[in-house]
């Protein structure tokens, strides 16, 4: 490593607000069973809060060098969680496994659950998280159909409007086939059976 490359890696320090908090935590180490108290406050000098930080940068270094040989390892691209979990275990920081382990399972629990997987319509995308917009293809030149509150809406605008410019060559292409029945004897595969009247 050159020296010009050291000091590029030396440069790279944890933000101080961070370093000060973690060395308050480790200061004020507490009892599990007890109940949590606000830690003392620490005081540093500058030159001590400079160490700290680079040190505190150069262990992320270290442990992401290692995380990323791990992930190369396994012919991968985008490092896990575990690889760096397996890189805290290689560089026999034991202490640090199992904590960084209980800290991912809790933050894996608290991460918001993906939206349920909606129904995907033909000529219908979503803009925004109440948007719903509508649009059809002619000649390969996309009109814009307008916004709507709801991926149904949008669907039944893309239906009559893809149905107004291609007449019955539009009956594979429509969402809601049962809302034009003069398409049922267009379609491939058999329409849907009509609603029985009340």
């Amino acid at each position: 490593m050159s020296a010009a490359m050291d000091d590029e890696v030396l440069a790279f320090e944890l933000p101080r607000a961070a370093m000060l908090k973690l060395a308050a935590k480790g200061v004020a180490k507490q009892d599990p069973n007890q109940p949590v108290s606000p830690p003392p406050a620490v005081a540093m000098s500058p030159s001590a809060q400079t160490a700290m930080a680079r040190v505190g940068g150069l262990f992320a270094l270290y442990v992401t060098a290692s995380a990323v040989a791990i992930c190369k390892e396994a012919k991968r691209q985008t490092i896990s969680s575990q690889d760096v979990v397996n890189a805290l275990k290689s560089l026999r920081f034991d202490d640090f496994v199992a904590p960084c382990s209980a800290h991912l399972e809790l933050d894996r629990a608290n991460r918001p659950k993906h939206a349920p997987t909606l129904k995907k319509y033909r000529g219908v995308y979503q803009g925004s998280i109440n948007a719903w917009y509508s649009q059809i293809s002619i000649a390969g030149q996309p009109i814009h159909l307008g916004s709507f509150a709801a991926p149904e809406d949008a669907a039944r605008a893309y239906d009559r409007a893809i149905w107004s410019k291609l007449g019955t060559a539009a009956a594979e292409l429509l969402n809601f086939p049962e809302d034009f029945p003069e398409s049922f004897k267009y379609l491939k595969k058999p329409a849907p059976a009509p609603a029985p009247a009340s």
